[in-house]
């Protein structure tokens, strides 16, 4: 995201972390690898999956298992437990819902005076994920604290990272290799009711919107787009299913006209009207009823003027 976008405002990670082992300084996410306890929170936290724990891909159920229930074992418990409560993010409670899991049995030591569950926000993410699951009308997933685990529930594990092979020969390593669908876009997608909410869904502003498509060419999911009818008329559509919540439209809209909800239903994109600039000649579109249609100028040839000082291009 910092790459793409130089002020890109996300600093989930570094938010994140119970031992402030991130920092997010002027030169980029600086790590200090003595400080971090390998809890997961910057993984749990991440809108676009960028982190991962060495040598992992995720959480998933023992692979012998295939019943509704799994426990989590703190790894403070002993050595060889599972992952830290705090790496299950809504992303990662997706996926085990999908995966067939409806009840974690946590089995922790005393969060409250450990280091790392400073703040843990497990409890919200679930509250979040079963509003979802409860507007398509679907199972929630419960989870809750038990004194013992049983001998026959299976575990969470950590999922062994994919081999990335030829991308690390390439020097690509830190390039993220899971193409597929993610795993809350996919229980989004089933089918809902009219109305049924998202985690995150995009508003674009009509009102303050300047039809520059800035937010279409930085949203990294394409969850953003151009839409033409049959009639040849075109709209912003807003596929809240896609929607990470990174936030940069919000930070690459200079007019202020992006926003991102949560827990939100999806709300259609602006009509769009139009023309051709009478400044530079460029054919652009603004949304129709907004303060710019009839105008006649393009975002740059209305905000900057240099128009006047150099040509005019006549009807």
């Amino acid at each position: 995201m910092h790459g793409l976008l130089a002020q890109a405002r996300c600093s989930a990670c570094a938010d994140a972390c119970p031992q402030d082992a991130l920092q997010m300084t002027a030169e980029g996410l600086v790590l200090d690898p003595a400080a971090c306890t390998g809890c997961g929170a910057c993984v749990a936290a991440c809108p676009q999956r960028a982190v991962a724990l060495d040598g992992q891909g995720g959480i998933r159920p023992e692979p012998s298992a295939g019943g509704p229930e799994a426990a989590l074992v703190c790894p403070r418990r002993g050595p060889g437990q599972g992952p830290c409560l705090q790496e299950l993010g809504l992303e990662a409670l997706a996926r085990l819902w999908l995966q067939g899991v409806r009840r974690i049995a946590v089995l922790t030591a005393d969060c409250a005076a450990c280091p790392d569950g400073a703040g843990l926000p497990v409890a919200a993410r679930v509250a979040a994920l079963n509003a979802l699951l409860e507007d398509r009308g679907l199972q929630p997933l419960r989870i809750g604290p038990v004194a013992s685990v049983p001998r026959r529930m299976p575990r969470l594990t950590a999922e062994p990272a994919p081999r990335r092979g030829r991308r690390l020969f390439l020097g690509l390593g830190g390039v993220i290799t899971d193409t597929g669908i993610p795993a809350l876009a996919r229980l989004q997608s089933l089918p809902g009711p009219p109305g049924a909410r998202h985690a995150f869904a995009p508003r674009i502003d009509p009102a303050r919107c300047t039809g520059c498509d800035a937010c279409l060419r930085i949203c990294p999911t394409g969850a953003l787009s151009l839409i033409k009818d049959d009639d040849g008329g075109l709209s912003y559509g807003a596929d809240p299913s896609g929607c990470t919540g990174c936030g940069m439209c919000e930070d690459v809209c200079g007019a202020g006209a992006m926003t991102i909800e949560r827990l939100a239903s999806a709300v259609p994109g602006p009509a769009l009207v139009s023309f051709r600039c009478c400044g530079c000649g460029v054919e652009v579109h603004v949304p129709s009823g907004g303060p710019r249609e009839g105008g006649g100028l393009c975002p740059v040839c209305a905000r900057t003027g240099h128009h006047r000082r150099l040509f005019q291009v006549l009807p």
